[in-house]
């Protein structure tokens, strides 16, 4: 996904980020903990971490996953592009 150009997530980055990828890793039915990988990359940087869902977000996500793209976006302190 495209993200509005920042120069900073959690730490200072060392150039500019534009695109941000999201991938939750497999979990076991009804768990109490997810956690999602995710990645930002854009000219000159290149970061990765883990990010863990509480279980609230994991109670509220459903076949929508905008409530955890949200969430990401919200703990990197993003904000998704509108093209």
């Amino acid at each position: 996904m495209q993200i509005t150009p920042t120069d900073f997530v959690q730490l200072p980055l060392d150039g500019t980020a534009t695109e941000l990828e999201i991938r939750v890793e497999s979990f076991v039915l009804f768990p109490t903990e997810i956690n999602v990988f995710w990645k930002i990359s854009g000219t000159n940087v290149s970061k990765e971490g883990i990010i863990p869902l509480p279980q609230t977000i994991i109670n509220q996500w459903g076949v929508d996953d905008t409530i955890v793209k949200n969430y990401v976006l919200q703990q990197l302190n993003l904000t998704e592009a509108t093209i």
